[in-house]
């Protein structure tokens, strides 16, 4: 009801029709008041007590006006009716509760009248009056439905961009700024601080900032249950003050805090900001666990990876793995040919296990110096298919397994198992390829020297078209002649 009088106090004056019925009674005083007054004193601090001073002389009559008035006052509030009232020799006025619903919560006095208003100006009076009631009453329930749908309509959009971001990047590093700067343009604060739970410490790591403000501050580490972004970890639950909102992440346990500091334009968070990030930090949390898992299973992965390419290596056949070098050449050549970051990756994968076959291969024929027979070259040419087999056992190596099928394929068609031509043969085979025959030709063999660098470059270019793909044979010589990479070459090959 507060409210209400105030937005009808704030319409008032506003209303074409109150300012055409003032001019016509010649601009009287309008007097709203919240409830009768108790006394003589209360009402003696209105405006209408000054109307009634003017009017008349003694301080004696004065109270007796005044004391009139409020009499008039409490019998409209007890019958819920227009009362008038006369004060002064000549001067008349009229007091009328203010109801909504049957519930009165104010009271509106009208003085300066030089007569007494007409039955018919009454009802006048009263029309008005109620209508501005009804549409203030009316603009005061569209602001509530406004402060409710608002940020149930901010977080449903917010859930859909949240969802679009967790299907955009399963990298750590990626997500969270974007999470961050998700959140400062829904609450339009100036800086966002990401914070993830570090379980055995029990602590909580800063993992990025974003920072409107010129003076930036620094990542600091914070322990449960100290300042705001620790209490809301602690107590799982937000944490609100006037220039910062600390939301944990939870998915079953707190994995992380969502801080947000300093509004733009100034003002106090708010219940709703609480509301709109609390559905934000749900997604969040879903968002980085998953990210989360996926990070340990790619560790796992690589883990189990290095583990299969050292015991290749190890073997008395010497069979290479992919150095740092060859995966970088790999990460240069993708993104020429649109792959994307896991594209790359799982090529990487394959590079690093590209001949696991040759474990199916006896030794003396990996060993043999001379030329291999015909039966000899058939059981090499099985390797690729061998090696598909054994690592589509692993559900994350699935994805190489095609690219491992396939690298030996020639372009035009005379490679293995299946002699695929051109397109046929899957990119990443096409480019592993390259990568895989330089490698091969660079790295010493117990059978025989290694080429120089020099030399397989150009190996490389004498078989484009017959057995490498021009286009990705091209982007595999530009990138081999960067300085950073044949640095990392030289430094893992020697002076070669």
């Amino acid at each position: 009801m507060k409210r209400l009088f105030s937005k009808l106090k704030e319409n008032w004056d506003l209303r074409q029709e109150i300012s055409a019925f003032s001019k016509y009674l010649k601009e009287p005083v309008w007097v709203m008041l919240p409830r009768i007054p108790l006394e003589y004193g209360e009402l003696k601090k209105t405006e209408a007590a000054r109307c009634v001073k003017k009017a008349v002389g003694t301080q004696s009559r004065f109270k007796k006006e005044l004391i009139k008035i409020l009499r008039a006052l409490k019998k409209s509030w007890k019958n819920r009716t227009v009362e008038p009232f006369q004060y002064g020799e000549c001067m008349h006025g009229l007091c009328y509760p203010l109801m909504s619903d049957d519930d009165i919560f104010g009271v509106i006095i009208l003085c300066g009248l030089k007569k007494a208003m007409s039955s018919d100006l009454k009802k006048i009076f009263i029309a008005f009056t109620d209508t501005v009631i009804r549409e203030s009453r009316r603009e005061v329930e569209l602001e509530d439905i406004n402060k409710t749908i608002r940020p149930r309509a901010i977080a449903l959009s917010t859930v859909h961009t949240v969802h679009r971001l967790m299907t955009s990047t399963l990298d750590l590093d990626e997500l969270l700024p974007r999470i961050a700067r998700l959140s400062l343009q829904v609450i339009r604060a100036n800086r966002c601080s990401i914070k993830l739970v570090d379980k055995k410490r029990r602590i909580l790591l800063p993992k990025t900032t974003i920072d409107l403000r010129r003076k930036k501050t620094k990542l600091k580490k914070v322990q449960f249950g100290k300042y705001a972004p620790g209490r809301a970890a602690k107590k799982e639950t937000p944490i609100c003050g006037s220039n910062y909102l600390a939301v944990p992440m939870i998915d079953e346990d707190v994995i992380g805090v969502i801080t947000l500091y300093d509004k733009l334009d100034g003002k106090e968070f708010t219940q709703f900001d609480e509301e709109i990030m609390k559905t934000l930090s749900e997604q969040a949390a879903v968002a980085v666990r998953n990210a989360q898992l996926f990070k340990e299973q790619e560790e796992l992965t690589l883990s189990s990876i290095k583990c299969i390419a050292q015991l290749l290596k190890h073997r008395p056949h010497g069979v290479s793995k992919a150095e740092a070098s060859f995966l970088k050449l790999i990460s240069i050549i993708g993104p020429k040919f649109n792959m994307n970051e896991s594209e790359i990756k799982m090529l990487q994968y394959a590079a690093m296990l590209h001949d696991a076959g040759h474990i199916s291969i006896p030794e003396k024929v990996l060993m043999k110096k001379g030329g291999l027979t015909g039966r000899e070259y058939d059981i090499v040419k099985m390797h690729p298919m061998k090696g598909a087999a054994i690592l589509s056992k692993f559900k994350p190596l699935k994805p190489i397994v095609p690219i491992i099928l396939y690298h030996h394929e020639n372009f035009d068609g005379t490679g293995y198992p299946k002699g695929l031509k051109g397109k046929e043969i899957p990119l990443a085979a096409r480019i592993l390829a390259v990568v895989g025959a330089f490698e091969a030709m660079v790295t010493q063999k117990p059978y025989r020297k290694a080429l120089s660098i020099k030399t397989a470059i150009e190996e490389v270019r004498k078989n484009v078209k017959a057995q490498f793909d021009p286009r990705i044979a091209e982007a595999f010589c530009e990138a081999v002649q960067r300085k950073d990479v044949r640095k990392l070459l030289e430094k893992e090959l020697g002076s070669a």
